[in-house]
C-alpha cells in the first residue's frame, strides 16, 4: 500500500491557474478548489489592457508593454496538465495552444515566453508541481460576424476606441474594467480612470 501511496504521489500534482481578469469573477466552467478560492499572491507578471475580444471589450492580457503587477492563481480540481489546460481552454473559449503551461519536475515551459523568470521566481517558493495561464496575444483588429477585419485600432488610441463604443458594447467594456481586482493597477487602467472614470466596482 505504500507503494500505490507512492505512486499516487507521484502522478497527481498541484496545479496552480493563474488570474488577472475575468476569470476572477467569471469562472464559468473553470474547475478550482472553490474552498481555497482564489489567492492574490501569484506572480509578478506584466499584464496590460490590450486585446480587443469577439464582444468589442477591451480586456487584460500578458503583454511586453504591460504593467508588472501581482496577479491572482487558484489550485485546478485536476491533477494532470493535460485535463487542466482543456478545462482552462473550454472556459477561454481558445484553443488549447492558446493555453500556457510550465511543469516544475521537468522545468520545461509549453511555450517560449518572455516572462520566464516571473513564473520561476514564484513557483520556486510555493508547493506548486505546475502552473497554467491563458497566453492569448494582444489583439487590435476588429472583426465582423463573417470573421474579416473590419477596423484596425492603434494601441495608443484605445482610450478613445472605448470612448466610442456604445450600448450594451460599452457596458460590457465598462463592467470588465471595473470588475477588475483593484490590485491589476496597470498604466492604461490608470488613464481609463481618469478619463472615463471606470473605477473598480468593490
Amino acid at each position: 500500500s505504500w507503494f500505490l501511496h507512492l505512486f499516487i504521489q507521484l502522478t497527481t500534482m498541484k496545479i496552480a491557474i493563474l488570474g488577472w481578469g475575468s476569470l476572477l469573477w467569471q469562472p464559468k466552467d473553470l474547475q478550482f478548489k472553490k474552498e481555497t478560492g482564489w489567492s492574490e499572491n501569484g506572480p509578478m507578471l506584466p499584464i496590460e489592457f490590450a486585446r480587443i475580444s469577439k464582444d468589442g471589450r477591451l480586456t487584460l492580457v500578458i503583454s511586453p508593454k504591460g504593467t508588472e503587477v501581482k496577479t491572482y492563481f487558484a489550485i485546478s480540481s485536476y491533477e494532470t496538465i493535460e485535463e487542466a489546460v482543456l478545462n482552462l481552454a473550454v472556459r477561454e473559449g481558445s484553443g488549447r495552444k492558446q493555453i500556457g503551461s510550465y511543469k516544475r519536475s521537468t522545468d520545461t515551459f509549453s511555450h517560449d515566453v518572455f516572462f520566464k523568470n516571473n513564473i520561476l521566481d514564484w513557483i520556486n517558493n510555493t508547493d506548486i508541481d505546475a502552473v497554467i495561464w491563458t497566453n492569448l496575444p494582444e489583439n487590435w483588429e476588429i472583426k465582423n460576424e463573417k470573421g474579416e477585419v473590419i477596423e484596425t485600432i492603434v494601441p495608443d488610441e484605445r482610450i478613445d476606441y472605448l470612448k466610442k463604443l456604445g450600448g450594451n458594447k460599452r457596458a460590457s467594456a465598462e463592467e470588465y474594467i471595473r470588475r477588475t481586482p483593484a490590485q491589476i493597477k496597470t498604466h492604461y487602467r490608470s488613464l481609463i480612470e481618469k478619463e472615463l472614470n471606470w473605477k473598480p466596482i468593490l
